[in-house]
């Protein structure tokens, strides 16, 4: 009589075994791709927090009730000969209701990785690896200088920025004031809640008429619609809400760069 041998069992285990490490490779793929957010040209960074597939806000669904945290680099340029001039981190806190500033000095030097240099340079040969912020434009021209300041920014502090957006002076003066630099820097909004919401920008009660306003020209990845999903935010907003702090920096040799590891650590202070 011949004996049958069960070689089920091994197979199975085998399976098994082959599920669960791909689990848990998936687990640790979306925690490490998501852990600073999407990137700014992943699709999946399309859908907003409590929005259906299309972006569109449920009905009923407050946005200031989802704890969203969008995160910007705000540049401000010369209206006449397109410098940078400033840059802040912006970080709208949905809650508690607060709007977050951190100043970077332009005019810091700053070394980017040897992968986040050659990503740069392919259709500009004249980018040093080590630049400052005020003299991007003049590798570019164009609003790739800001959309590199971003990149060269996420690497530097170890966080993914999503969004970049850029004004003038003029625009930026008309709102906001930045001044001083170093433990001396300052800046909030220049208007009052009332002035924001008032009638000088058409839409007494909200401020949508001031963002409109303050983001129609800018050069940005994160438009005025995007910030108007926001409004219920930024209509709560008072002078008292707004909270600066500038971002440290190293000085060696007669040399500035930025402090990156401080300047992490006021975000993730911030955010976390």
């Amino acid at each position: 009589m011949t004996v049958k041998k069960k070689g089920g069992g091994g197979l199975f285990v085998l399976i098994a075994a082959l599920l669960i490490l791909a689990a848990v490779a998936g687990g640790y793929y979306f925690a490490e791709k998501y852990k600073n957010g999407p990137a700014p040209d992943d699709p999946s960074g399309a859908t907003v927090q409590g929005t259906d597939d299309t972006g569109t806000q449920p009905t009923g669904v407050s946005y200031t009730a989802l704890n969203m945290t969008p995160v910007d680099l705000l540049f401000v340029t010369n209206s006449e000969t397109g410098r940078i001039e400033k840059i802040l981190i912006e970080i709208l806190g949905c809650i508690p209701g607060k709007l977050y500033l951190i100043g970077i000095d332009t005019d810091v030097s700053c070394t980017m990785s040897a992968k986040l240099y050659g990503e740069l340079t392919p259709d500009n040969t004249e980018l040093p690896q080590t630049v400052t912020f005020s003299e991007l434009y003049r590798y570019y021209h164009n609003d790739k200088a800001y959309d590199a300041g971003r990149r060269i920014i996420s690497e530097l502090i170890n966080f993914n920025i999503l969004y970049y957006t850029a004004v003038e002076d003029t625009v930026f003066d008309e709102f906001m004031y930045y001044r001083g630099s170093g433990d001396a820097a300052e800046a909030g909004f220049r208007l009052g809640a009332d002035e924001l919401k008032g009638k000088a920008y058409g839409t007494e009660g909200s401020a949508k008429g001031a963002i409109e306003a303050a983001f129609k020209d800018a050069v940005t990845n994160w438009s005025v619609a995007d910030r108007l999903r926001y409004l219920e935010a930024y209509d709560a907003l008072t002078k008292a809400d707004v909270t600066f702090e500038a971002a440290p920096v190293n000085v060696k040799n007669e040399s500035t760069s930025l402090d990156t590891a401080g300047t992490g650590a006021i975000l993730y202070r911030i955010l976390y």
